[in-house]
């Protein structure tokens, strides 16, 4: 099965205490490269749901988004009654102190340090924490649904690529001939245009045997077809298989080099330069595969 690494998600759990809405993207990365943009409430999920969120995704940069809309109070207020008598005392210290007739106000005390305290409900954080975690995983399930519809669709164009690359080794052999006599015949034309005998049947065949072997592209074309099929058969079979496949293109692309560099003939050379074009294309679309 291939997966492609690009995935767009977003998933809403609602319930009376709250609204949960979580976004996620990917997009293709040689890594697995997480990014939060958390609200305070759930802040740990950063790193409790890293893990399981890797096991889902596997690879590529992933952005999630959280927010939480809560219709229920969370935090419980306190007064801190002691406290103001305290702080009581020493308003009227001063002001008997520095002869002020006015009596400090109930927003006065309000405005003072830890008169209020705040207690949090522990047993709605922890029911939010667990219920934002289940709704951050289904949207990763949603991402990885989408990354693999468009894992078919680069599957299917890139077996199709591979299959234009099957034809274009068969052109290629079609069009090797004989390199031995190719190259006796232009050991003889070139001794007859420079005047000279050619009747050194020996040297000629010596000559020509040489560099037919140099120019040879048979071993070549056994290990692009042995290529070929291995990357049909690992896309088709094989999870995840990205960096092998990335492997293997590069290494088609070197043979096809190779065949290049060794060839003179214009329908091989032609051939050539459409099939590097073809495998650059499928190069591309790993990128973005798993």
């Amino acid at each position: 099965m291939t997966k492609s690494m690009t995935g767009f998600g977003k998933f809403t759990l609602n319930s009376e205490k709250y609204d949960i809405n979580v976004e996620i993207k990917s997009v293709n990365s040689k890594y697995f490269d997480i990014n939060f943009r958390l609200p305070k409430s759930v802040s740990t999920l950063e790193i409790s749901s890293r893990t399981k969120l890797q096991e889902i995704l596997i690879r590529g940069k992933v952005d999630v988004r959280i927010d939480i809309n809560i219709h229920t109070i969370t935090k419980h207020p306190s007064v801190q009654l002691e406290l103001i008598e305290e702080y009581r005392k020493i308003f009227s210290s001063i002001a008997q102190t520095a002869g002020i007739e006015d009596k400090p106000k109930l927003d006065h005390f309000l405005r003072m340090p830890d008169v209020l305290d705040y207690k949090n409900d522990d047993s709605i954080e922890e029911e939010l924490e667990k219920d934002a975690l289940s709704a951050l995983l289904s949207c990763a399930l949603k991402v990885d649904e989408m990354r693999v519809i468009e894992g078919k669709s680069l599957e299917e164009d890139i077996i199709k690529r591979i299959n234009n690359l099957k034809n274009n080794v068969n052109i290629i052999e079609e069009n090797k001939a004989d390199i031995f006599e190719i190259w006796k015949n232009k050991f003889i034309k070139r001794m007859e245009d420079m005047g000279v005998d050619s009747s050194y049947e020996e040297k000629i065949i010596q000559e020509a045997s040489i560099m037919g072997e140099k120019a040879d592209i048979t071993e070549e074309l056994i290990r692009l077809k042995s290529h070929l099929e291995q990357f049909q058969n690992i896309i088709q079979c094989e999870f995840p298989a990205g960096k092998k496949l990335d492997f293997l293109s590069q290494e088609i692309h070197r043979e096809l080099n190779t065949i290049a560099s060794k060839s003179s003939n214009s329908n091989i050379i032609k051939t050539v330069v459409d099939s590097k074009a073809e495998i650059d294309r499928i190069r591309e679309q790993i990128q973005n595969i798993i």
